[in-house]
């Protein structure tokens, strides 16, 4: 497997609402399907003729997403639970409100940190992700499609350039809903990060992501 392509699911429902993320089944706004639309289209004029594998989560919002991809391209994806976005326990699909008073602020060291009674650690879900793609890398001799989440695709670039649990501890990757990210290997045996929060498609929907800064207060001249 020398190319592995990495899609974010489109914008979900509780991403406009005060429910959290995490294991909730929330599906794909009107926004959202608009997203994946537009990253459908594109994605069936990339891969035609392509050989490749296509996987996705099992949660609603990624599941939706790779439906609409996979009416594009013509080829069903393989859904996963080991895909799924980061377990957040009991907190999965209540309002944020509703579960405040069970929040755990960060702690250290972060990658032990359990935000809600019953939730991952970031460990453990590093290692559930690295886990699985170490089985796909192994059956796999052709590029991969995958359909996931904010906090999967981090784990899953993480694992591509062989970032260890300790540099995860100090390290991110952002990636925006609908967003292309593509990790292949260079001539010289290299893994590289070929494109990370690729949202060109999103351009024709005037939804490209904003620069994340904040504007100042001029002084007076």
């Amino acid at each position: 497997m020398e190319t592995v392509i990495l899609i974010r699911h489109g914008e979900a429902e509780h991403m406009v609402s005060d429910l959290t993320g995490g294991w909730s089944q929330t599906p794909l706004t009107e926004k959202g399907r608009a997203q994946v639309r537009a990253l459908a289209t594109r994605l069936e004029k990339d891969l035609e003729g392509v050989d490749y594998a296509f996987y996705c989560s099992d949660l609603k919002r990624a599941h939706q997403t790779a439906d609409i991809i996979a009416e594009a391209v013509g080829r069903e994806p393989i859904p996963s639970r080991e895909l799924r976005e980061f377990n957040n326990g009991v907190a999965a699909g209540r309002a944020k409100e509703e579960v405040a008073h069970l929040y755990r602020p960060p702690s250290e060291s972060i990658m032990d940190w359990q935000p809600y009674p019953e939730a991952e650690t970031w460990r453990r879900f590093y290692r559930r992700i690295t886990a699985f793609m170490d089985e796909v890398h192994a059956e796999e001799d052709r590029p991969t499609l995958i359909v996931s989440h904010g906090g999967t695709i981090v784990n899953l670039v993480a694992w591509w350039i062989r970032l260890e649990e300790a540099g995860l501890s100090y390290t991110t990757f952002h990636t925006s809903p609908a967003s292309l990210s593509v990790l292949n290997v260079t001539p010289l045996n290299e893994r590289a990060v070929e494109r990370l929060n690729d949202t060109a498609h999103l351009h024709k929907l005037g939804q490209v992501p904003r620069l994340p800064l904040e504007a100042k207060p001029q002084s007076a001249p």
